[in-house]
């Protein structure tokens, strides 16, 4: 298996354990995949702000559409990071989801996670 491939089959797993915890406001479960350290700008308070805002906008999560992949930021902090893109169809609209994953010592970890309607 390619690295893109593995990557998708492991962002795949996140995103479902991410919306998950979404839909349960869990932000526990929520931050389970991302390295501690991109997390400094990221409570509770946030998460619980974001999932009411957008149950609000967009209503309850029903199923995606994966679009593809894109290369990740050139950036030191997150080397060889990938960019995945999905159609989010919600109760209310259709939204646009990218998660953004990378490899550090071996192990895949969430630095992206996006919806925009």
């Amino acid at each position: 298996m390619n690295n893109e491939m593995e990557a998708l089959s492991i962002v795949e797993n996140f995103l479902t354990e991410m919306l998950e915890a979404d839909r349960t406001s869990d932000y526990e479960a929520f931050i389970k995949r991302f390295d501690k350290n991109d997390l400094e700008d990221f409570n509770k308070d946030i998460f619980l702000n974001d999932t009411a805002l957008m149950r609000e906008e967009l209503g309850a999560y029903k199923s995606r559409v994966y679009l593809g992949s894109l290369n990740g930021f050139k950036d030191d902090s997150h080397p060889n990071c990938l960019r995945f893109v999905w159609r989010g169809i919600y109760e209310k609209n259709e939204a646009l989801i990218v998660l953004g994953i990378h490899q550090k010592d071996g192990v895949w970890y969430v630095n992206e996670n996006a919806i925009s309607k």
